[in-house]
């Protein structure tokens, strides 16, 4: 389990948090919210974190700019026009009176007139029953692939985390995943998938990523400065 250390004192310039794991390299995260998390060694010493972190001031300072300037993320009142993200795609909301009773994406997501009242609940359960059905399909297609069998996979309503992997075996995924483009949701499920084999974020780990996913660079890259999107 890692170990959370509160605010680091090691750096003159930024402040944020140390992750120390079983992990053998030193690496450094701007979170979403313009936070520098340093992931370290349980070995690692203060010195060898503040030398890092010095030698990547430029880069730190560079980064927390770029998601400053980000415009915030989008609030929806839930009003018909506002547009909703589904698998990369946007869709205008757009309320029906034909009698259905069933949300719809096809054009545009079309919802019963007669939901409004409920309309964030209903919604979110549609995201939800969505995502199980593509996080399953996507999770069995690269089991075959990889030979790489979870336990079980269950879709949940995290906030912080994509995608997790208990010791048991048992993969979990949020779903606001769905709102990403499905190479995104590829990635993800990847990189739980060989979380069953590899624990860490050791160099093997990435290894059997990009043995399954060659580009996950990228994959990884677009999540990490798009993930401000997908916060319905």
């Amino acid at each position: 389990m890692n170990r959370r250390s509160p605010e680091f004192p090691e750096s003159p310039v930024f402040t944020g948090r140390v992750v120390r794991s079983a992990r053998r390299t030193l690496a450094l995260e701007i979170t979403g919210e313009g936070e520098l998390v340093i992931r370290a060694p349980n070995r690692a010493t203060s010195s060898a974190i503040d030398a890092l972190v010095k030698e990547k001031q430029g880069w730190i300072q560079q980064k927390i700019e770029e998601i400053r300037k980000r415009p915030a993320p989008p609030v929806h009142e839930y009003e018909e026009g506002e547009m909703f993200l589904f698998l990369g795609g946007s869709y205008p909301l757009t309320y029906t009176d034909d009698g259905s009773e069933a949300i719809e994406r096809l054009d545009r997501l079309y919802v019963p007139r007669s939901l409004v009242p409920g309309i964030r609940r209903l919604l979110k359960r549609w995201y939800m029953q969505e995502a199980e059905k593509i996080v399953r399909e996507r999770c069995a297609y690269f089991s075959m692939v990889s030979g790489l069998l979870p336990v079980s996979v269950r879709v949940t309503d995290a906030q912080r985390r994509w995608g997790s992997c208990t010791s048991a075996g048992k993969l979990n995924f949020s779903w606001r995943l769905v709102q990403a483009p499905l190479h995104i949701v590829d990635y993800v499920v990847v990189h739980e998938l060989v979380h069953l084999r590899n624990h860490d974020h050791s160099q093997k780990f990435w290894r059997k990523v990009e043995e399954i996913l060659p580009d996950y660079r990228k994959r990884r890259t677009w999540l990490h400065e798009n993930e401000w999107l997908l916060k319905l």
